[in-house]
């Protein structure tokens, strides 16, 4: 399994790097973005009344900030999967000497990982700039505010993996409205901490977001029309 994943990795990376050069970029503009936003807040309306309508006014970070991880996930998932579909290659990656749980699980957790460390590398530079002009309890805010748009990152990219997959167009359509209903349940509050107790609603969407592609890898494998 371990072979398989560094190998299948492999191909992955050689199709997903100038993507994911092209989010590192993005987010970096984006934190560049926010730290604006943050610092010219503070100008205009003193630290005092600007700490306090992040603490207790619900005041938000600024969108671009809050759509990066949705949008990565988004992206990563169709420079991945749609050259699958198009030039037919996943019908030959399913043949390879490997059960399909392995081919599929070891494609997915590719982008899952690769999402988590862009993630990761998005929060300590945003935790780094912002503690130089906001304190601790406001940060934490914020984490716990961008929480489910973190969460939505990973859980669009499984659901985008799912509709690249399947082989039928009106299948698609279908698991394209049920992919959205399920990560509306992500955005019903945007209240900071509001998810904080959801945390088990968060790993079945997860696992769904990880779980449906096989149906449609396995539908398309057996020519499905």
């Amino acid at each position: 399994m371990m072979n398989l994943f560094k190998a299948l990795s492999y191909k992955e990376w050689i199709k997903t790097r100038r993507v994911l050069g092209v989010l590192v970029v993005l987010a970096l503009a984006a934190l560049a973005y926010t730290f604006i936003d943050v610092t010219h807040s503070i100008r205009l309306d003193e630290a005092v009344n600007a700490w306090y309508g992040y603490l207790f006014l619900g005041k938000q970070l600024p969108a671009v900030i809050l759509l990066f991880s949705p949008l990565a996930g988004l992206a990563l998932s169709l420079v991945q999967f749609i050259p699958e579909m198009t030039n037919k290659r996943l019908k030959l990656t399913l043949h390879l000497p490997a059960d399909e749980t392995s081919i599929v699980s070891s494609m997915l957790l590719y982008g899952y990982l690769v999402l988590a460390v862009l993630f990761a590398f998005l929060i300590l530079i945003l935790v780094a700039t912002l503690s130089l002009v906001l304190p601790r309890e406001i940060i934490q805010s914020f984490l716990q505010t961008l929480l489910p748009w973190f969460v939505s990152g990973w859980i669009v990219y499984g659901f985008s993996a799912w509709i690249c997959f399947e082989p039928q167009w009106k299948q698609r359509i279908f698991n394209l409205l049920i992919g959205l209903g399920l990560l509306s349940i992500l955005f019903v509050s945007q209240t900071s901490g509001a998810y904080l107790h959801f945390g088990w609603g968060l790993f079945v969407l997860l696992v769904a977001s990880f779980v449906f592609p096989f149906y449609s890898a396995v539908r398309f494998k057996h020519g499905v029309l």
